[in-house]
């Protein structure tokens, strides 16, 4: 980097310095820097939380929405990546992988609080900065990892990943120093490389096309057991064991207590009341596990016993209007009091 003098059409070279001999930190520096001028990063971004704290104790530095809804988690490091920040970036999105949108929202009110700006209802702002469907907010998560140098393993494990798609990037922040002691930051984007992005992207689309041969694990194809198989299928996947497994038995038995559809919030709310999910977004991510389990194409015995509606009938579609079939409730019923369950 140099510094040009116009009067005397000079150019000096400024030498890059270490954030380290400034005495900066991560927190209280280079991440209010960042939390200020996201452009910072190469594109606009609408920061949305600082230090989130997960429940393994861990803490994310920003998290961001970018014009098409996407989460982004950005990382920043002083001097040196270290080899595991990839790794931790990637343990953030899989956490925030669950947010629901109103999770969002509640994290961006919490934001703008802690910062003592007075906003009356931030979806709108939200729903204001984003240009695509409100819908496909947080449908996908990227990464952005920032630091003044990346350790040759981060970057080759960076490559990696994004050969199967997992969009992340590596920023380098580079400090310089003027004889007047005025700082300047120069921010580079060193993955994906400048100017090959056009390569990448057809690159990540031949490999879409050579994955479309392997199957889908999605299907809406129901069952046709016998009643001895039926309940022989039911109570191998209701005694599997599995996380999955107590909020399974708990959402059959939530159908099971009227002969009637039950909406997906009415299920939210007895699930979380019955102690599955300590806030009601977990609740919801809990409940969306369910409902993709129940569209497997290991579970058909389950699609031949609960009734629920997909609209257009494609993968990742959100369900809605679950209902026990009335000819294998008492079925249910039988093999949850053989396996232990009360009813």
């Amino acid at each position: 980097m140099y510094k040009v003098d116009l009067k005397s059409k000079s150019a000096k070279k400024l030498k890059p310095i270490r954030f380290k001999d400034l005495e900066l930190k991560e927190k209280f520096d280079i991440e209010v820097w960042v939390r200020k001028n996201p452009e910072i990063l190469g594109e606009n971004l609408l920061i949305i939380s600082e230090q989130t704290l997960l429940p393994s104790g861990r803490q994310p530095d920003l998290l961001a929405l970018d014009k098409s809804g996407n989460l982004v988690i950005v990382e920043l490091k002083k001097d040196d990546s270290g080899k595991e920040v990839y790794w931790q970036a990637i343990t953030y999105a899989a956490n925030f992988s669950e947010f629901s949108y109103s999770d969002i929202i509640d994290m961006y009110e919490k934001y703008l609080e802690n910062l003592g700006i007075a906003d009356p209802n931030p979806k709108d702002k939200i729903e204001e900065f984003v240009e695509e469907d409100i819908e496909k907010i947080n449908q996908k998560q990227r990464l952005i990892l920032v630091s003044k140098e990346f350790h040759p393993d981060v970057l080759r494990a960076v490559l990696w990943l994004r050969d199967f798609e997992i969009d992340i990037k590596c920023i380098r922040l580079t400090p310089y120093m003027d004889e007047n002691n005025q700082l300047f930051i120069i921010p580079e984007v060193i993955i994906p490389t400048p100017g090959v992005e056009e390569y990448i992207e057809r690159k990540i689309s031949k490999q879409k096309t050579i994955r479309k041969s392997y199957p889908s694990p999605f299907s809406l194809e129901k069952g046709d057991f016998t009643d001895e198989e039926l309940k022989k299928r039911l109570k191998e996947t209701l005694t599997r064991e599995s996380d999955l497994t107590p909020r399974l038995i708990a959402f059959i038995k939530i159908l099971l207590s009227d002969n009637r559809i039950f909406d997906r919030e009415e299920i939210k709310r007895r699930l979380y009341n019955m102690g599955i999910g300590k806030n009601l977004g977990q609740t919801g991510r809990y409940l969306s596990n369910i409902s993709q389990f129940l569209t497997k194409k290991s579970t058909p015995h389950l699609r031949q016993i609960i009734e629920f509606q997909m609209p257009r009938g494609v993968e990742g579609e959100v369900k809605d209007n679950y209902k026990v079939v009335d000819k294998y409730r008492e079925l249910v019923k039988e093999v949850l009091k053989e396996i232990g369950e009360e009813i």
